[in-house]
């Protein structure tokens, strides 16, 4: 920007108000094939609020940019330079502005169409791509959104920067390792994999840098660019000092060498994950790529940080893998579980099937601890037809759930029931009306303490496992009192970053529900035998499913033909449709859909039978005639407690213009989802 260029606000009362305002119009008219269409009013209005701000040189406008601000968070509506002075810096230079007149907000967001390739205008502004959809334009084209978090760190990124772990920064070839499909060739795949195992998250701390939205967005394969992009937003992504302070950048890449760099010009990329690794004190940056391994020992010398491949992350942090089995909930549809009163066994049967001795507990510690709880008759045995698989006492206490007691025997189904146990808990505290459950047990096998980890829990300050489980929904815009969850949800916009925060405090804090307008929604119909397989309706449920509550993961098969899960995560509302005699037309059960795939039918039996309970046929009939299936991927199903009927559907339904007809798959708006949720939707209430 030169130094005859000012970037001022548009004041309604200034002399020259009205000019300015005609000359913003007109050259947004000349630029109208990309910017899009908007009423004069909008630019008016946007002025009247302090929401336009126009570069000018003496009386010619050069450039201009609208944007709103809701929730805290700065939305671009327009930013626009004239042809004659791009190159100059305005557009950063506008937005820059807009973020100074705006100190308090948290965030600034942008979409654009892919096809216009202003990705480098973006990445210099300091936006990063976070998701990607498709535009309301005539041809569909996808829209890109570009985010920049301002202001203090949220949460999720305050407790990984100030957490005692070790921080360790993922490289983009190990993301891309673990969410890449199955048909691209990676050979490190994996190694990389080995990282998502649950006792590393006991002693690991991950995060990326925001480099690695800007490289994902490159692919140009868009499905595998859409899922990667989605399956990588869980990550905390650690802060940036660029485009305004590359000074550690530069001297990476001189570490790297003037030869290496000409070789390989990726390693400049390597040097902006490095130094977002660096100036977040990270210890470990773990990645296969040779060009950066090679300089591993001098980058260690000036910068302190490591430079290690999966598996050396792995032996140098670990000593034990301690190593959980892969939650299969298909296995319950084969044992007979039931609960039984504890104090139908001896002491001695108890102590031989649940006394830890792999954390070194002896007879003598547990024993006091278990005959008080058969002394209360807070205990229970959950059994199959070989004998007692858990130990479980609760004691309700002022408003929390206390576990004196958890325990599995070891068995092939160990760790699945320990995350059902965990989940059930949950459960368990909501409809005595305590808002907490705290796993007092001195004790934990890590069977368990993987369960309750994976499940939410999370270890407090005198290392005991608990969660806060709350019983309703609400929306992105509507804080409730908790003080955690108001501080988050402040974070939540209409944003893949929102998306991500919503996902984590469901997670946390399941079963609340956090209906984001952001978020995408189907409709999924479902032959009534099928639902009966997958979730246990209609309403004939297992005993097993009464004693432990639906499974927490799934897969649902379908034709390979076309893959209509083009956003996620979504919501999906299942709808039991009609089949021979068995008229159901009953929407009944909830979900979140996290993934979605088509490949052959014999590789996803393969692939996900631990995740199913449908047969290798049951499968392969799902297939189209290529012999491919389409993989949803769903998590946290709940069955309504209040179905609702297809007449009830199209009421809600007429006024979103949206036919009640579902033969396959397909998006429905998220209004018209909340409004089924408000009215059908009965999550436990805390008392």
């Amino acid at each position: 920007m030169s130094d005859s260029t000012e970037i001022r606000r548009w004041e309604p009362g200034a002399p020259d108000a009205e000019s300015q305002l005609r000359l913003v119009i007109h050259l947004a008219k000349q630029h109208r094939q990309t910017l899009g269409f908007l009423p004069d009013a909008v630019f008016r209005d946007a002025g009247n609020k302090g929401q336009l701000l126009i570069a000018l040189e003496d009386t010619v406008v050069l450039g201009y940019v609208l944007y709103r601000v809701t929730r805290s968070v700065i939305r671009l509506t327009h930013v626009c330079v004239s042809g004659a002075a791009r190159g100059r810096g305005l557009g950063r230079e506008l937005i820059d502005q807009a973020i100074a007149d705006n100190p308090s907000a948290t965030g600034i967001i942008a979409r654009c169409r892919r096809d216009y390739g202003l990705n480098r205008f973006w990445a210099e502004a300091g936006l990063s791509p976070s998701s990607e959809a498709a535009g309301r334009n005539a041809q569909g084209l996808p829209l890109t959104l570009w985010t920049r978090p301002l202001g203090a760190p949220d949460l999720l990124l305050s407790s990984a920067l100030e957490s005692t772990k070790p921080l360790a920064v993922l490289d983009s070839n190990i993301v891309i390792d673990l969410y890449s499909s199955a048909e691209v060739q990676r050979p490190d795949r994996a190694a990389s994999q080995g990282l998502m195992a649950d006792w590393v998250a006991e002693e690991v701390t991950f995060a990326v840098s925001v480099q690695l939205d800007h490289e994902l967005n490159d692919n140009e394969d868009a499905s595998e660019r859409v899922r990667q992009i989605a399956g990588a937003q869980g990550w905390v992504r650690l802060p940036t000092t660029r485009p305004h302070d590359t000074s550690i950048e530069r001297e990476l890449v001189a570490s790297f060498g003037g030869r290496a760099v000409a070789r390989d010009p990726s390693l400049e990329n390597d040097a902006k994950h490095l130094a977002d690794a660096v100036r977040a004190d990270a210890q470990y940056f773990i990645t296969n790529d040779e060009g950066v391994l090679a300089a591993r020992g001098s980058i260690k010398d000036r910068f302190g940080v490591a430079i290690v491949r999966p598996h050396e992350l792995i032996a140098d942090v670990l000593e034990s893998s301690g190593v959980l089995q892969t939650y299969a909930p298909g296995v319950f549809e084969h044992i007979d579980l039931r609960w039984h009163d504890a104090r139908d066994f001896s002491d001695e049967q108890l102590e031989q099937a649940f006394l830890c001795f792999a954390e070194g507990e002896r007879a003598k510690e547990f024993r006091p601890s278990l005959r008080a709880a058969l002394a209360a008759g807070e205990a229970k045995v959950l059994i199959e037809d070989r004998g007692a698989v858990a130990l479980l006492a609760v004691r309700p206490r002022n408003d929390e759930l206390q576990v004196p007691i958890m325990r599995v025997a070891s068995s092939a189904h160990d760790s699945s029931i320990a995350l059902q146990l965990a989940r059930q808990l949950r459960l368990d505290a909501l409809e005595l009306g305590l808002q907490r459950v705290a796993i007092t047990d001195k004790r934990l096998p890590r069977k368990i303490v993987g369960a309750l980890r994976e499940d939410g829990f999370f270890r407090d300050e005198d290392g005991l496992y608990s969660a806060r489980p709350i019983g309703r929904h609400v929306t992105a815009g509507e804080l409730p009192h908790d003080s955690e969850l108001q501080v988050l949800l402040d974070r939540v916009g209409s944003t893949q970053a929102g998306e991500s925060v919503s996902r984590a405090l469901e997670w946390r804090h399941w079963p609340i529900k956090i209906w984001d307008e952001s978020m995408a929604c189907y409709v999924v119909p479902i032959r009534p035998s099928a639902a009966m397989e997958l979730f246990g309706y209609p309403p004939n449920l297992l005993q097993q499913r009464r004693a432990l509550g639906l499974s927490r993961r799934h897969v649902y098969y379908r034709s390979g033909r076309s893959n209509p899960f083009r956003s996620l995560p979504g919501r999906i509302l299942w709808y039991a449709s009609t089949e021979g005699t068995n008229i159901v037309q009953k929407f009944f059960a909830i979900s979140v859909a996290v993934a979605s795939q088509t490949m052959s039918a014999e590789e996803a039996h393969r692939k996900f039978s631990g995740m199913g309970v449908y047969k290798r046929s049951q499968v392969e009939a799902a297939a189209d005639g290529r012999g491919r299936v389409t993989v949803l991927e769903i998590e946290d199903t709940e069955v309504l407690q209040r179905p609702v009927s297809l007449a009830s559907f199209r009421q809600y339904a007429k006024p979103h213009r949206v036919a009640a007809e579902f033969v396959s798959p397909r998006p429905i708006p998220s209004e018209l989802f909340r409004s089924l949720m408000n009215a059908h939707h009965q999550p436990l209430e805390t008392r």
